[in-house]
């Protein structure tokens, strides 16, 4: 079987020589070459099978030729040397029932018998890189971008747009080739209007947002939506040119996406920067394009474990002053998710981003506290593991549109750099938040000298019952920073976790009490005016209810009745 299928091969690269030179159709010139010579049926057989395949796939062939063969167009190959490669790229990509590797081995050893001296070597580096990136034994996942291109929404778009030409790009495709989960499509549409999309967004009962422009999206349903834009320039490489990253720079006509291994469009090397798990910038013009592309560029590498291209964090180190010209929102919905992803200490450690940070908050950030913060959070050993689910679960509660992890974070990014008042300032004018995001942010800092001043072995129920009260929620983030700038205090941190430990236990004591007595009931009982004396006995039930020396109503009245004594002893 494999020596009929080493003639089928050679015969193959007869017909496709004789097409080539003659100009005629692949197919026509194996019917001629079948009508004068007999062939045994296995021959046959596996012959027309490359001769059809290589011709219908001959257009999308010769351009992965062009792609891998640096510095060689393919009029300058030689006539052997080329269709080595067509018929051998045919067999590699969609002959399933081939191992990639014999069909670049059978393709080397072609290349030696009917080429040059160095035919088998360079069919060999074009066949192993193409092999490496696009073939079924490639690190990349194509047969899951495959499932995913099967989705029911971007198949109704595909039936709708019809013969107009549109072609996924981006973001979707590098996530889906790294097996990552990804619901946001990014569709470029060759045309001169959104009609398609006013047509796509009917079908399913939305209306377009216009973003901007030039860019719609349609929120398909809640995870999954499109984000359109207009072609600009003539052809597709051009507009994947003007994009930022080469990853992001990779595209597939819709019209094709049953083979998107063989037609997959990669402009400047995205696949092999994938491979390397590399962030490299397609031109140099991309930050000044958009320079919040620079903090992209560090989502990307604390989302996906990438590294950054010396060039791309040497243009950052250089442009950072561009970041100015961004809307602070824009800025805070990438800082978002990077902040978000459970190691964005350590993406943040870089020189080029540090450089960044301290040009949008005006204050130098401290990514070793960052670290140390996401250290507690992601350990599954630590002082504060017991109550590790209340933690995740409370930071995931939301403040004005973001979490408290978020604002945690940040703190923890700037803590030790400035005063209280800078920190929550700088921080709430750099991203536009909210007041309820600044004043948790002013809460916090101002609570953290409070919580050292009750440090004590003893820890005295009343000191530590009237910091609770006052903390209230934000117990949890004053103790975990906290922590953060006393790491190496053995001693203070085991009293940090003891009053986190104290607040999980009572928390629903310190933020919704039992009420046991009113405010009228205090007025009307003991003759207490409306006032600070009333507001001031009302804390000290609630502090007493925290520490345990109050447990019902009788233990409330004989409080009050002792402050009251006091009250007036010192009166006297």
């Amino acid at each position: 079987m494999m020596r009929n299928r080493r003639k089928a091969r050679e015969f193959t690269l007869q017909v496709l020589y004789q097409a080539d030179i003659r100009d005629i159709p692949p197919t026509q010139a194996l019917k001629i070459t079948l009508s004068r010579y007999r062939f045994t049926s296995e021959i046959e057989s596996f012959s027309s099978k490359l001769v059809e395949g290589t011709e219908k796939f001959l257009p999308w062939i010769d351009e992965l030729i062009k792609h891998y063969a640096k510095n060689w167009t393919l009029e300058r190959m030689a006539v052997v040397d080329r269709n080595i490669l067509r018929l051998s790229i045919y067999e590699l990509l969609l002959v399933k029932e081939v191992p990639p590797v014999v069909s670049i081995n059978e393709a080397v050893e072609i290349a030696k018998r009917y080429g040059t001296e160095d035919s088998g070597k360079f069919v060999n580096g074009i066949l192993d890189k193409i092999r490496r990136e696009r073939a079924i034994d490639s690190a990349l996942k194509w047969g899951y971008l495959k499932r995913k291109l099967k989705s029911p929404p971007l198949i109704s778009f595909i039936n709708l747009k019809d013969i107009q030409k549109a072609y996924l790009v981006g973001g979707f495709i590098r996530n889906s080739l790294l097996g990552r989960e990804s619901a946001d499509l990014d569709i470029l549409i060759d045309g001169a209007n959104f009609d398609l999309v006013e047509k796509f967004a009917r079908y399913y009962g939305k209306s377009p947002v216009c973003l901007s422009d030039g860019l719609r999206r349609v929120l398909v349903r809640r995870g999954c939506q499109f984000d359109f834009t207009l072609k600009k320039s003539s052809s597709l490489e051009s507009d994947l040119k003007k994009r930022d990253f080469t990853i992001d720079a990779l595209a597939i006509d819709l019209d094709h996406i049953d083979n998107p291994h063989l037609c997959l469009v990669d402009v400047k090397n995205g696949l092999e920067d994938l491979l390397n798990k590399k962030i490299a910038l397609v031109n140099e013009r991309a930050f000044d394009d958009d320079p919040l592309r620079m903090l992209k560029a560090f989502r990307l590498k604390s989302q996906l474990d990438f590294e950054l291209d010396d060039t791309l964090a040497q243009m950052i180190f250089e442009k950072y002053q561009l970041i100015d010209k961004v809307a602070k929102e824009r800025i805070r919905e990438e800082l978002f998710i990077i902040l978000n992803t459970p190691n964005s200490g350590e993406h943040l450690c870089h020189p080029s981003v540090k450089k960044l940070l301290d040009r949008i908050f005006n204050l130098p950030p401290n990514p070793d506290n960052l670290c140390y913060l996401e250290k507690i959070l992601n350990s599954k050993e630590n002082l504060f593991t017991p109550f590790k689910p209340q933690v995740v679960k409370y930071l995931g509660e939301k403040v004005g549109g973001v979490t408290r992890l978020f604002l945690l974070k940040l703190m923890s990014l700037f803590l030790c750099s400035s005063s209280t008042e800078r920190i929550s300032k700088s921080i709430t004018e750099a991203l536009k938040l909210g007041r309820r995001q600044e004043k948790l942010i002013q809460k916090v800092v101002s609570f953290i000298p409070l919580l050292d001043q009750l440090k004590d072995s003893s820890l005295p129920s009343s000191n530590v019952s009237s910091f609770l009260l006052e903390a209230g929620e934000e117990t949890v983030e004053t103790c975990l920073l906290a922590a953060v700038l006393r790491r190496e205090d053995v001693d203070y941190l085991q009293f940090y976790s003891r009053v986190l430990s104290i607040f999980f236990k009572k928390r629903s004591l310190i933020l919704s009490p039992p009420r046991l007595l009113s405010g009228d009931e205090l007025m009307s009982t003991f003759g207490i005016k409306p006032g600070p004396e009333l507001s001031s006995i009302l804390k000290k039930i609630h502090q007493a209810q925290i520490s345990g020396d109050v447990q019902g109503r009788d233990d409330a009245v004989e409080l009050v009745q002792k402050i009251l004594s006091n009250s007036e002893k010192n009166q006297i």
